[in-house]
């Protein structure tokens, strides 16, 4: 007769709820989308929760098992103490949201998303990770009061997770949290085509900090001795008219073109010859890593965070300083003429593939989770 053994207790799926402003188009919003589709197929519970209503499209897809929530509060301009308010209001719903489904983890991205997940969570018991996805240190769109804020609640939080050692320094020592260094993952890319076209690529949002200014004066300099290269930029954002009126400033309204938003972004790379990001400041350049996957020479500034991780000059990339226009002229115009060592850099970069693995970065979420 055969005795049979204790029957082990069957494990509930780990119920996560994961917090953003929005999924509108950004390498942070790619990113948490991603980790949902990821943790999703693993068979956890996952949520997905935005500070937006429904009315704001998501840009990136969500598998059909991602539960999706809005956070959507609405307080007119014009009531007295209107943000406070609002800003009440949306810690009192994420509140009652944690209440309501009891997650074992919420995971919060970008800085005012983690201050109002922290106090939402306070006295429930609650995991609560938090990332940040720009350097503090450098980052001026955050006033003091939220400054403030932050110094007192990550100290709160499980953990907080930076993208660079360099920001993981600055966190601990400015905020007293519990830091983990995790960059930013890459994500399947096809392979690139083995014909590239003379067209300098350059993907971001349409704001200052991303530097695409310095890109269109520094390829002004260029244009009239590389007659059959021509720049496309692919975003949007609120820099699109002043950038507009300095290509037309500049006479290269034939040569320089603005895509708008893409979906499929690595089609482009797969076609480009040169990848050129100007940015005057990064969390962890998403754009960059996924060129450099794709095989692209890039050239990008060497801004504080990111970049000088993911970028040895003149091995896998060029490096050149911020705001320095005749520095990214120089250096584009030394790929630009050298197809040979394009492909060399781009071989190079290629590398980043193995070493930011989806598996390989998931495992250092995976180890913040219960």
């Amino acid at each position: 007769m055969t005795i049979a053994g204790p029957i082990a207790a069957k494990r509930e799926p780990l119920r996560l709820l994961l917090v953003i402003s929005s999924l509108q188009g950004g390498g942070a919003e790619r990113q948490l989308s991603g980790m949902a589709n990821y943790w999703a197929g693993g068979g956890a519970d996952v949520t997905l929760v935005t500070w937006t209503g429904p009315g704001i499209k998501d840009f990136y897809p969500l598998v059909p098992s991602v539960s999706r929530l809005w956070l959507d509060v609405r307080v007119p301009r014009h009531m007295p103490f209107a943000a406070f308010i609002a800003s009440v209001r949306r810690v009192y719903k994420l509140r009652r949201i944690f209440r309501t489904l009891k997650p074992d983890v919420a995971v919060s991205f970008i800085d005012i998303s983690n201050i109002y997940t922290i106090l939402a969570a306070s006295g429930l018991g609650l995991r609560v990770v938090v990332a940040e996805r720009t350097h503090p240190a450098i980052n001026r769109t955050v006033s003091r009061p939220w400054r403030l804020l932050r110094r007192a609640c990550y100290s709160w939080a499980y953990a907080v997770v930076a993208q660079t050692e360099d920001a993981g320094h600055w966190l601990q020592r400015h905020c007293r949290a519990h830091v983990k260094v995790i960059p930013n993952f890459l994500r399947d890319l096809p392979q690139a085509l083995p014909d590239r076209e003379m067209m300098i690529i350059a993907v971001g949002r349409l704001s200052v900090e991303k530097g695409f200014d310095l890109l269109l004066r520094a390829f002004a300099k260029l244009s009239p001795d590389f007659p059959s290269w021509r720049v496309c930029i692919i975003g949007d954002g609120a820099e699109r008219q002043a950038l507009t009126r300095l290509r037309d400033e500049l006479n290269l309204a034939g040569r320089l073109e603005f895509i708008g938003e893409v979906q499929q972004v690595e089609q482009w790379m797969a076609r480009a010859g040169l990848f050129v990001h100007p940015s005057r400041r990064e969390g962890f350049p998403n754009a960059v890593l996924e060129a450099m996957g794709m095989g692209l020479a890039v050239v990008c500034a060497d801004c504080r965070a990111g970049p000088s991780e993911l970028i040895e000059d003149g091995i896998n990339g060029r490096l050149v300083p911020v705001d320095d226009v005749e520095a990214l002229a120089r250096a584009m115009s030394d790929l630009m003429i050298a197809p040979q060592l394009r492909e060399r850099i781009g071989r190079e970069a290629r590398k980043v593939r193995k070493q930011y693995a989806q598996d390989a970065i998931m495992d250092k979420w995976q180890s913040l989770l219960p």
